[in-house]
């Protein structure tokens, strides 16, 4: 299937970038390909949400809360795990299912990417899908994983962890811990290099991600040459500091898409405030599940990205400052026009392959 944008968009979007220094961060801002107005939404995202946008109008503000029951876990996995890309890759990918030992037997389930010209001794992309701790799956970003692997010709593994409630934390996180370890430990039967292996994850898999790359600080493996954080939920707490407040002030919005991008903020938030819930905890003030809250010097080299209208953009510009003051190096990439997850919309927005581009030319950037 062919992709529903041109070349030219997918060159326009380089050719007017700009770098934009954010809270002392500089930041790689891309903006909207074939449009100038300040605050719109992108026109093929928003031709994607006016329907949902209609549909939100007619929901009461109370349903926007986190409602953990079975129906409505049932219900938001249903949406969280829909398939919005569509099939751009060409080259031939191989994919091998295999499973991980968790440390209580639960056999976790792996898919292993690797292309008819991986390069000798790869670095090796782990990918961590998001969903909220309680939904998507390896089918929703495979199209993402599949796209960096033909870009780079490097090796990629991800997994499906064990979701939430039905599996209080730690369970998933430390089912993402088990695989990076299981990676360094086959990495060069894989035919990969143990020295340049990567962790990525979008949304909830932001921070399965940092969970991975601060356990292994803590364990002085050194398995992690550099992390990848899309919209990443990094501050559960909402611990507010120098970098950190949120605010819709921090939100540039157009007046004629003002009630949709409000309305997609606060659906958000109310799903954001309710990951507690559905991870069975009250301590989302730890580092683990709110590592913006800790000192982050002697991270590895991190990628961040964003969408202007992504309601944890406020957290997410606010790491990166706050790393780029620790002496971290931090490559941040925000979207103009952008809301959450466009990484889930491969060949369908220019920006998504834009961004999986930049996702491939880090790690190689920081390869050796």
């Amino acid at each position: 299937m062919s992709r529903k944008y041109s070349q030219e968009l997918l060159n326009k979007i380089i050719e007017r970038q700009e770098i934009v220094n954010i809270k002392g961060a500089a930041v790689l801002v891309k903006n909207i390909p074939d449009n100038d107005e300040k605050g719109i939404m992108d026109p093929r995202y928003y031709s994607d949400m006016k329907k949902p946008i209609a549909l939100m109008k007619f929901i009461p503000k109370r349903l926007f809360k986190m409602d953990t029951s079975p129906k409505s876990i049932a219900r938001l996995r249903k949406m969280f795990g829909g398939i919005k890309s569509i099939p751009i890759v060409t080259k031939k990918i191989d994919i091998i299912h295999d499973t991980v030992k968790a440390a209580d037997g639960y056999k976790i389930p792996i898919r292993i990417y690797k292309s008819e010209t991986v390069k000798e001794n790869a670095p090796i992309l782990y990918y961590i899908h998001g969903g909220g701790f309680f939904g998507g799956s390896t089918d929703v970003v495979e199209e993402l994983v599949k796209l960096i692997v033909e870009k780079t010709d490097i090796l990629a593994v991800s997994v499906d962890y064990r979701l939430g409630p039905e599996n209080p934390y730690p369970a998933g996180h430390e089912d993402c811990y088990s695989v990076l370890k299981w990676i360094y430990g086959k990495a060069e039967s894989l035919g990969g290099n143990i020295n340049n292996i990567f962790v990525a994850g979008d949304s909830a898999g932001g921070n399965l991600t940092q969970y991975c790359t601060t356990k292994d600080m803590e364990q002085g493996l050194n398995m992690v040459k550099g992390q990848l954080l899309l919209y990443p939920t990094l501050n559960m707490a909402n611990v507010e500091d120098e970098f950190f407040k949120w605010s819709k002030d921090e939100y540039e919005i157009a007046p004629k898409h003002k009630t949709g991008i409000e309305m997609m903020l606060g659906m958000f938030e109310g799903l954001s405030a309710g990951l507690g819930q559905i991870l069975g905890t009250t301590d989302s003030k730890n580092e683990y599940l709110s590592p913006y809250i800790r000192d982050p010097k002697g991270l590895p080299p991190t990628f961040i990205t964003v969408g202007e209208h992504d309601f944890l953009k406020v957290e997410c510009l606010a790491y990166a400052a706050k790393l780029t003051k620790a002496g971290v190096e931090t490559k941040t990439v925000l979207y103009k026009g952008l809301g959450h997850a466009y990484g889930d919309n491969v060949g369908v927005y220019p920006q998504s392959e834009d961004c999986a581009m930049e996702m491939g030319n880090f790690i190689l950037k920081y390869s050796r």
